[in-house]
């Protein structure tokens, strides 16, 4: 129809190490300890889940990079720059984690504000991440299971080994 699509109205968690919400291009919203509460236009939620807190700020650099390509908005302008962001900090500064962070920050998807209702989960999540092989009934992919049947759209990495033959975990 030639009307520009932009994420207006469209909410995405970003499930890695974080985000700098205080970069221009992601809100550039001043540091908080609680970014569910700090009125920040662009990175409206989220939760620390390495540190057990309201800032999940990112201390690596890849979870605001996966953020800026989802939704950045200013120098450089992502696919849905109209998107809010939700800020899931599962993996550590290392960029390393566990499954049940992981899973943690899916769960959360599902159930931003942790009331038990699920019908205001997320619309889109981002999983920019590497796993050794596993399988359909493993605990990541039920949580993810879970999440996709309430309606949440699951945009997983392939192939964060590559290039070399079996890097797709």
């Amino acid at each position: 129809s030639g009307v520009p699509i932009t994420g207006s109205g469209v909410r995405i968690g970003i499930i890695d190490t974080g985000i700098d919400y205080t970069h221009a291009d992601l809100g550039g919203c001043t540091r908080t300890s609680n970014i569910n509460t700090s009125g920040c236009a662009k990175v409206v939620g989220g939760y620390d889940f390495i540190n057990a807190d309201n800032d999940p700020f990112d201390d690596h650099g890849h979870g605001t990079h996966c953020a800026a390509t989802a939704a950045g908005k200013g120098t450089l302008t992502g696919v849905a720059p109209d998107a809010k962001l939700y800020a899931y900090k599962v993996l550590s500064s290392s960029g390393s984690g566990w499954s049940s962070t992981i899973i943690g920050g899916i769960e959360r998807s599902a159930d931003p504000n942790g009331d038990g209702d699920v019908s205001d989960h997320l619309d889109v999540i981002s999983l920019s991440l590497g796993a050794p092989d596993g399988d359909p009934n493993d605990s990541l992919s039920l949580a993810l299971d879970r999440a996709v049947s309430l309606g949440v759209v699951a945009v997983v990495a392939a192939g964060n080994s590559g290039p070399d033959p079996r890097t797709i975990g």
